[in-house]
């Protein structure tokens, strides 16, 4: 679509370098994706946390949208062939980073428990009794907490540029419950690398002394939401017995 270098990929989105910017390109996104990643992305920067400053957002026609922003020339937390020791302590990083968010107060930023509630709802795959049963669940879990959470932290959304971690991708970041960002963050990790996702969630337990149990009563909630997201067949078919299980 543009002629420059294409540095990422994600789902709806492709990453270019234009120089010293990133460019994120939305391809037929929802209506106003990219500004409002950009403007979660701004609110995380001024809040001083290490996150690439914005530029701008800029419509390229009806169908693509580009967010301009400044280019981290860095690497994902895990690489491969990583050693045991080289990969607990990029969890404990990474760990320590997504409570660096945490402590950040995000009173008027879009509410965890609507996204939830929305993801849960729109869903196709789970019944209506079970919508029923999370929603009670929700309820009883819901706090009031209004800490930024990512909402979508894992190795790939961290870079490290030789002297500093950045911590990429606000798109879903909201003002909500810690506990329920951790249990999307094991969620990830359990399903693309279960063997560090034991580690993370002890390491996430150890630094806010927190019970692993109050994360995983989570569980079933943050495994409903990833099913209203585009992924296959075997994916979505592990996260529903995640679910049939729980409940």
């Amino acid at each position: 679509m543009l002629d420059l270098e294409v540095i990422g990929q994600g789902a709806t989105t492709t990453i270019y370098r234009d120089g010293n910017k990133a460019v994120k390109l939305y391809v037929n996104a929802p209506p106003n994706e990219a500004e409002n990643e950009a403007d979660r992305q701004l609110f995380a920067f001024y809040a001083g946390l290490p996150v690439p400053a914005v530029i701008g957002v800029r419509r390229l026609d009806e169908k693509n949208v580009a967010l301009y922003m400044e280019l981290i020339s860095g690497k994902p937390l895990f690489q491969p062939k990583m050693g045991k020791d080289e990969r607990n302590d990029a969890i404990n990083t990474l760990v320590k980073l997504q409570c660096m968010v945490h402590k950040v107060q995000a009173i008027g930023q879009p509410k965890q428990i609507d996204k939830i509630l929305w993801k849960i709802k729109q869903t196709p795959h789970i019944s209506a009794s079970q919508k029923n049963q999370l929603l009670l669940s929700l309820e009883r879990l819901d706090t009031g907490s209004n800490n930024l959470c990512h909402g979508d932290i894992h190795p790939l959304n961290i870079l490290y540029d030789g002297n500093k971690h950045w911590i990429i991708d606000w798109v879903d970041s909201t003002a909500g419950n810690p506990l329920a960002d951790a249990c999307r963050t094991y969620l990830i990790f359990k399903q693309f690398m279960t063997r560090q996702a034991g580690i993370y969630l002890r390491a996430f337990c150890k630094e806010v002394n927190v019970k692993s149990e109050d994360i995983l009563v989570w569980l079933p909630i943050i495994a409903a939401t990833r099913l209203s997201e585009s992924m296959d067949d075997k994916s979505r078919v592990w996260l529903m017995d995640i679910l049939a299980q729980s409940l």
